[in-house]
């Protein structure tokens, strides 16, 4: 009986990659501590705030889901992508015709009300978006830039971007749309493709504004950007956020100390969410609002050196999808809070309070942790086996 060749061996699992975990416990221990911040003027006789509990509920539960699939071979799951996927988009498809949206937006429904709690299905996409797009790009991996499967993987990447846009959550729309693009560039398709696209991203969006794609809430806070003083009260928000960020010096003015995050009247709205990065700013100083990002930029590279490693093009792929998400929403809420980028509700990945996007997070970093402890293995007919 012939032997079988080392590459053809699967080797034992990895051990637990705590380095991963670690960065990511550390961030989620520094929001918890932002969040309880944030939300401490309405404590009153409570010992913690509903923002504070959903965050710490989510946050303990997506460590216990990552931990969880971090023992599945990423591979067995990436290969039910088909009911993943139909389970997401039917809880999209549900989000459509039962969903709430935020009282500035009722027009919207991006959230389910379950009663004990709200969840935005969106989240999940993500990471269902992410497997089934890993899959399909490793299916075609041989012929990727054949025009046939382009088209076929703009479709893909477009389904969930039309499912998001119809919930009127243009937001999370936007990080779909840079997460496909990431892993098609990871994928190493070929660059005319993203010229392309860039020219169809630059036709449509004056037709989106036209039509009506894009809310006439979203448009003015667009509008906003460019001229200030003529929209104040939709500025509001960030003009206060930038003061409070900029507030705290260099070490900041101390814990549960920041004056306009403590002040009853609440002059920076949604700093729990949205405004994550202006507590931290105020209360930490500029060393506090860049451990953050150093934090997150430390978990990315993590997250992409994992995948350069993987086994296999999905395992690779999975890796890129998940850190090109946490880079998309850290890229675009810093943004909103510098008033660079228009308010669009986008949270911080693993700071801004939100049980939704913390689990999903987790679920997401979870596939991550498997990729790294299945690794183990020489890798064949990978798109990067020339580095």
């Amino acid at each position: 009986m012939k032997r079988p060749t080392t590459s053809n061996t699967l080797a034992a699992p990895r051990s637990f990659d705590f380095v991963t975990m670690g960065i990511a416990l550390l961030c989620s221990i520094y929001g918890l501590l932002l969040v309880y911040s944030a939300t401490y003027y309405k404590l009153g006789d409570k010992l913690i705030t509903p923002d504070f509990r959903s965050m710490l509920v989510s946050v303990l539960l997506g460590i216990t889901i990552a931990v969880v699939l971090s023992n599945v071979d990423y591979q067995i799951i990436s290969k039910l992508w088909p009911i993943i996927a139909a389970g997401c988009i039917l809880l999209m498809i549900v989000t459509m015709i039962w969903g709430v949206g935020p009282p500035e937006r009722p027009d919207a429904r991006s959230w389910l009300d379950l009663k004990v709690f709200y969840f935005q299905p969106s989240e999940l996409l993500k990471v269902g978006f992410i497997i089934s797009f890993s899959y399909h790009l490793d299916i075609v991996k041989d012929n990727l830039n054949r025009l046939k499967n382009i088209v076929l993987l703009v479709i893909h990447g477009m389904i969930p971007v039309g499912l998001v846009i119809l919930t009127g959550d243009a937001g999370s729309a936007l990080i779909f749309l840079l997460i496909f693009i990431g892993m098609l560039f990871f994928a190493r398709v070929n660059v005319g493709y993203f010229i392309a696209g860039i020219c169809l991203i630059i036709i449509a969006f004056p037709i989106a504004w036209a039509t009506g794609l894009i809310s006439g809430l979203q448009r003015s806070r667009i509008v906003a950007l460019f001229y200030p003083d003529q929209y104040e009260s939709i500025m509001y928000q960030q003009e206060n956020g930038k003061i409070a960020l900029g507030s705290g010096g260099l070490t900041g003015q101390g814990f549960l100390q920041g004056r306009m995050t403590q002040d009853p009247s609440h002059p920076v709205p949604a700093n729990e969410n949205d405004m994550i990065l202006t507590v931290a700013g105020e209360e930490f100083g500029y060393i506090g609002a860049m451990l953050v990002i150093l934090l997150l930029a430390a978990l990315i590279v993590k997250v992409v050196f994992v995948g350069l490693k993987a086994r296999d093009n999905v395992g690779y792929l999975m890796c890129s999808g998940v850190a090109v998400m946490l880079l998309a929403q850290m890229f675009i809420n810093v943004g909103m809070e510098l008033s660079i980028l228009p308010v669009i509700g986008i949270t911080l990945p693993f700071f801004s309070a939100g049980g939704s996007s913390s689990l999903c997070i987790y679920i997401a970093l979870g596939f991550v942790l498997s990729v790294y402890r299945y690794s183990k293995v020489p890798r064949d007919a990978l798109f990067y086996a020339d580095l």
